[in-house]
């Protein structure tokens, strides 16, 4: 799946993905959120849940996927899936039927409530775990 298969999200996310921060609504931090994985996924192969097979670059993205499992259910059981995820496709499908579970007019606009929480610090079912891999620190690829 490519990244221009979200492009249909670009009128919601004009009325309600914030410039900066999360917004002051609920509908904004579900936008903040959901654009935060999926973008983190096509930009840099990060998920939000590294305990299981898929470990992308591991940044730490568990705090958006918390929030959302905690205060939107259209998303639940979704965010969920990712204890069978097995590979990139499957996490791509994970991320496009969220998008389409919370990224409608309809459903943001009875989220169009005082924000809760933070999507920035949301502790819950997800985890994050530093991991380390030797050919990280390849100094050649650096320039050290």
């Amino acid at each position: 799946m490519d990244w221009e298969v979200f492009d249909k999200y670009d009128d919601v996310n004009a009325k309600y993905l914030p410039v900066y921060g999360e917004g002051e609504m609920m509908a904004n931090q579900i936008a903040t959120a959901v654009n935060k994985l999926v973008y983190k996924w096509y930009n840099d192969g990060d998920v939000y849940d590294n305990t299981y097979a898929m470990s992308g670059w591991c940044n730490d993205l568990s705090s958006y996927a918390n929030w959302l499992f905690k205060y939107v259910g259209e998303a639940r059981d979704i965010l969920a899936r990712i204890v069978s995820v097995r590979n990139d496709g499957e996490y791509e499908d994970l991320l496009y039927d969220l998008t389409e579970a919370t990224l409608k007019m309809d459903v943001l606009e009875k989220y169009e409530t005082d924000k809760v929480g933070s999507v920035y610090d949301c502790d819950g079912y997800f985890k994050f775990e530093e991991v380390y891999n030797e050919e990280w620190d390849d100094e050649d690829e650096w320039g050290d």
